[in-house]
């Protein structure tokens, strides 16, 4: 296996370094930033105090409270529009993550194999190797544009509370019923979302570099796009839909491949489930991406130099089992 990942680290930082270096990926972030900074000034004077006039009044500051330990696994009553906002606005997160990457990952190994520049790159490093390199090279690329947007919005927010009433945003998240008290927030509630991302972030990404693999064309990008896109809206739509329920599938879901990167840390977080129950998703989530990566390692040389029609994940699932076989 090692063998197979051999020039891994080449394939990321070529591929790192081709992303920055892209003036439309510079173009987006900086247009992405800028809207993020002017997103609290601008949400003020059109919600604020209707004048935009200083009042002084500084950020607002959630507050936290103490709990104890039954307390916060067993959570409180939330009523089903809250746990909706809730669900929704992380599911949106993640998806339009995992969105962007795997589009990105699909056009750049198809592009590579109708370039013939694949069969350049393969003379020092390993076909596996080219895949796993580009998906931690969008990981990274990713992960800092996301963490630099969440900058630029707090920057916003604490200078713009220097001069200018934001209180509304306050009461614009207690409306929908979100509030630190509710969301339990701290340092760990906070790793757990990051450890969620990436762990789903990886599952969709490999997935897509797999079904990248088996189209020869452009015309194919779509087909092979939809292979992930169908699982990422299929944990979004699930994870959604369940909240309606109320606490009654929190275990079930969060430890329901797919659907637990959407549900876990929602559950978590309005104190559902416990640190032991995430755990276990974790556990299943990391099998599941294992599971797929040695998939990928058993037919994957096979199918970045294959040329015809697009392969299909059941015709992976067939070349794995046939070279097993062998």
């Amino acid at each position: 296996m090692n063998s197979k990942l051999s020039g891994t680290g080449q394939v990321y930082r070529f591929t790192l370094r081709q992303m920055i270096q892209n003036k439309s990926n510079q173009v987006t972030f900086l247009i992405l930033m800028a809207l993020m900074a002017l997103s609290i000034p601008v949400m003020g004077f059109f919600f604020g105090d209707g004048d935009g006039s200083a009042q002084m009044t500084g950020p607002i500051a959630f507050s936290t409270g103490v709990y104890t330990v039954e307390d916060y696994l067993g959570g409180e009553q939330v009523g089903f529009e809250t746990r909706f906002n809730v669900q929704y606005a992380y599911s949106i997160i993640l998806m339009m993550v995992s969105i962007f990457s795997v589009t990105y990952i699909v056009r750049a190994i198809v592009e590579e194999k109708v370039s013939k520049l694949v069969e350049t790159l393969m003379v020092s490093v390993k076909p596996l190797a080219l895949m796993m390199g580009k998906v931690l090279a969008v990981m990274t690329f990713m992960f800092v544009m996301l963490a630099g947007l969440c900058l630029a919005t707090g920057i916003s927010y604490g200078i713009t509370g220097q001069f200018m009433d934001i209180s509304f945003i306050g009461n614009i998240l207690e409306n929908f019923g979100i509030t630190a008290d509710l969301l339990k927030m701290e340092p760990l509630t906070i790793i757990v979302i990051m450890v969620c991302l990436v762990l789903a972030y990886l599952f969709f990404s490999i997935l897509a570099g797999l079904t990248g693999a088996g189209c020869s064309n452009m015309d194919e990008v779509e087909g092979a796009n939809m292979t992930a896109m169908f699982a990422i809206l299929g944990g979004f739509l699930a994870s959604c839909f369940a909240q309606a329920m109320g606490e009654s599938m929190a275990i079930f879901l969060s430890l329901c491949p797919v659907v637990s990167a959407f549900a876990a840390p929602v559950y978590y977080a309005l104190g559902n489930i416990g640190i032991g129950t995430m755990a276990i998703s974790w556990v299943i989530q990391i099998v599941m991406i294992y599971l797929l990566f040695r998939l990928s390692a058993a037919v994957y040389d096979q199918l970045i130099m294959y040329r015809g029609s697009r392969v299909k994940i059941r015709n992976i699932l067939s070349m794995a089992r046939g070279k097993g076989g062998r």
